[in-house]
């Protein structure tokens, strides 16, 4: 199943839109969610930190649920899924 994938912003916010384009059917809709910004500011930092961790792994979430759908569908087959594997790269927080 080709898709097409559309990254764009919406103001500041991230957004990215997964279209399949043999049925012409969205298939994923994510938007970064503007951080909460509260009175103390050290607190929003950190506060600020976990919701783009938060973002992240609800992104990867649903690329993951998209990807199992397309495996119970018959869409995938195991050589697909081995090539899809995710090989962490090292951030230069990591160093």
């Amino acid at each position: 199943m080709p898709y097409q994938v559309i990254a764009q912003l919406n103001g500041r916010n991230p957004v990215l839109q997964i279209k399949d384009t043999s049925s012409n059917e969205l298939r994923l809709v994510w938007e970064y969610r503007k951080p909460y910004e509260p009175e103390d500011p050290e607190k929003g930092e950190l506060l600020a930190e976990l919701e783009r961790e938060e973002a992240l792994h609800d992104l990867f979430h649903r690329l993951f649920l998209l990807t199992a759908e397309q495996y119970l569908r018959g869409e995938l087959s195991e050589e697909d899924l081995r090539n899809r594997r995710h090989r962490p790269t090292r951030r230069a927080t990591d160093a």
